[in-house]
């Protein structure tokens, strides 16, 4: 994660670092006019060639970095060219910084005091020397902690798309702020103050173009400004939600898993699930093995479902939390920052007004900044909170709409027969939820995604063969005539079906939210890799750890594994139908060999027995 929000936060900085290049440090101001009012004093070339210096090598180290995540440059190279480049970058903007007051003293014979260029110095040294350490942290891991990490680092489409997004959002923010500063007259920075109010639709009214030209430029660039808002925040939205149903979904499962079992009881099978909500797993011999491992998996059901709605609540706490860190942290910053000369002198309360105004991107136009300080700190603090809030937003929308499913699927449940409109509004959520990859009813009944071969009779006989008898949802209505028959069947065929299985996993791959099969389904696909659900062969209890635990597909009759277990394919980093497509193919490919193999002994047996008639021929 650090070297992703360093390449999202890294173009962030280098910007922040061309506006600190863009105008000079100081400027006069007018007692009773804001100080964006005022006139520069011009700075030393010093100060410029500095600056210059610190920006050029952050753009290398942003190259590097870019190069990194694209797979262009190996992690070895990059990363200490990006830490030593932002860390370099850092030290010079610092130095600068802090010999600013002593060597670029602001004059004493007029007001004066420093503008905005100044402070988006501070904030391209601070955020520079943040990621750097937060590279460097990586970077320790990668080398020094066991075990080691992965130097590689696979992004998916929805994080390489953020990060590219993010250097052309901020691309096109400053050639707006540009073309406006010559078309409207403005100093640059304010320009791209002004910029940046109307991509995020907040509206201050503070600054509005003037001319003909410059609301002309207004229709394409405010369309297409906005446009990249909402792709940056529908890839933030994403790379969430990807964080969310992998590996900190499977991390609470795995909390909520062992819970459950240090809870439990081995003689008895109760099991102690999050609050007062017990299960028992019966272990009675009237039970066949079949219903054992059903009980087992349903539990595990139960579990993800708990973990998921921690995650979601977790979620929902972290988002929550921040908006408010933003909102009161942030009305904080233009409180101060507005009692500075040129300010409006507000009180914390009328900062948290406008705080909370411009989250919600309301823009009354009451209350905006105006100090040169209270500018650069609004475009950087806006720059984050707003797809906070949209973050936040639709978490409170996701846990609002599993509230409201699980309501009516209740009333559904329990409301009388009469209610009529509450058993329909439950077969309408009961829909969405299966399409969504919530818990189908049978593996045969899928009609959109099967297409089996029934028929050819072979191809029937084949699958009941597979299916046996705890396969209800079949739909053949052939059988083998005997053992022989089932044997010669699955050897001829299996193959087959596996293909055809294959294929309909792979339409499951990119539903979203990831399919999850049911037990029927399961039982059917472990047949396929030669797993049987209803024997006890290979299978343990969720307390059993004296034995040889391994996954499917086991490499020994000896090994066993439990749908409560750590091995259980409901415990993979992997969604159910990537980890399913994956050990289809592998049994696949054995079966294709297995194949050739035979089919290349054959082969050989009738060419030598070519070459001996052909040998014996002449003779007679």
């Amino acid at each position: 994660m650090n070297p992703l929000v360093s390449g999202t936060f890294g173009p962030l900085a280098s910007a922040f670092n061309i506006c600190a290049l863009a105008i000079d440090w100081r400027t006069t101001v007018f007692p009773d006019s804001p100080e964006s009012e005022g006139s520069h004093i011009k700075d030393p070339k010093w100060v410029v060639v500095v600056n210059a210096v610190s920006l050029v090598i952050a753009i290398v180290a942003n190259l590097a970095l870019l190069g990194q995540m694209t797979d262009r440059i190996s992690h070895r190279r990059a990363a200490p060219i990006t830490i030593i480049g932002w860390y370099t970058s850092s030290i010079l903007l610092l130095g600068l910084i802090a010999a600013t007051p002593a060597h670029l003293p602001l004059p004493t014979s007029q007001s004066a005091t420093f503008s905005q260029a100044f402070y988006y110095a501070i904030f391209a040294c601070v955020i520079y020397f943040i990621l750097a350490s937060m590279l460097l942290t990586t970077a320790w891991n990668l080398h020094f902690r066991d075990p080691a990490f992965s130097h590689s680092f696979k992004l998916t489409v929805s994080q390489r798309s953020l990060m590219l997004q993010t250097i052309l959002f901020l691309g096109y923010l400053l050639a707006a702020g540009a073309v406006y500063c010559r078309v409207e007259g403005w100093d640059f920075l304010d320009a791209v103050y002004f910029v940046n109010v109307t991509l995020f639709t907040i509206g201050l009214g503070d600054y509005h173009p003037l001319t003909h030209l410059g609301r002309s430029l207004f229709f394409p660039m405010a369309i297409g400004g906005i446009l990249f808002v909402g792709l940056i925040i529908a890839s933030i939205r994403a790379m969430v939600l990807e964080a969310g149903s992998t590996k900190i979904s499977t991390r609470m499962v795995e909390k909520a898993r062992h819970k459950a079992l240090e809870s439990g009881d081995s003689k008895t099978g109760k099991l102690q699930l999050r609050g007062f909500q017990e299960r028992q797993l019966k272990t009675g011999s009237d039970q066949t093995e079949l219903q054992r491992r059903e009980q087992e998996f349903t539990l595990m059901r139960e579990i993800q479902k708990q973990a998921a709605r921690g995650n979601r609540l977790i979620a929902l706490a972290i988002s929550g939390s921040s908006f408010f860190i933003l909102w009161f942290i942030g009305a904080v910053v233009f409180w101060q920052a507005e009692m500075a000369t040129g300010g409006e002198n507000w009180s914390y309360f009328e900062a948290l007004y406008f705080t909370y105004v411009s989250l919600l991107t309301i823009g009354y136009g009451d209350f905006y900044p105006q100090t040169n300080s209270g500018k650069p700190a609004f475009v950087f603090w806006s720059l984050i909170a707003l797809p906070t809030l949209t973050v936040l937003i639709g978490a409170i929308g996701d846990t609002i709409s599993d509230v409201v499913a699980s309501t009516i699927l209740w009333i559904g449940k329990h409301a009388p027969e009469g209610l009529g409109i509450f058993r329909d509004a439950k077969a309408a959520v009961q829909k969405k939820r299966n399409r969504q990859g919530e818990f189908q009813s049978g593996h045969f009944k899928d009609d959109e995604l099967q297409d089996w071969d029934f028929g050819d009779e072979n191809i029937e006989k084949t699958i009941q063969a597979l299916s046996g008898d705890d396969q209800v949802n079949a739909q053949t209505t052939s059988k083998p005539e005997d053992e022989r028959e089932a044997r010669r069947l699955l050897s001829a065929y299996r193959l087959h079906i596996l293909m055809r299985e294959m294929k309909n996993v792979v339409q499951h791959i990119s539903v979203q939210p990831p399919r999850k099969y049911t037990f029927e389904e399961w039982t059917w696909y472990l047949k396929l890799i030669y797993e049987d659900e209803s024997t006890p062969d290979g299978h343990r209890r969720p307390w059993e750890r004296n034995v040889d635990i391994a996954a499917p597909l086991r490499e020994n009759d000896q090994q066993k594994w439990s749908w409560l277990g750590q091995e259980s394919p409901l415990m993979s980093m992997e969604d159910e139908p990537k980890w399913l497509l994956a050990r289809l193919l592998e049994v696949a490919q054995s079966e294709s060999r297995r194949r050739g193999d035979h089919w290349l002994e054959v082969f050989k047996e009738q060419r030598s027995r070519n070459l001996e008639e052909s040998v014996l021929q002449p003779a007679r």
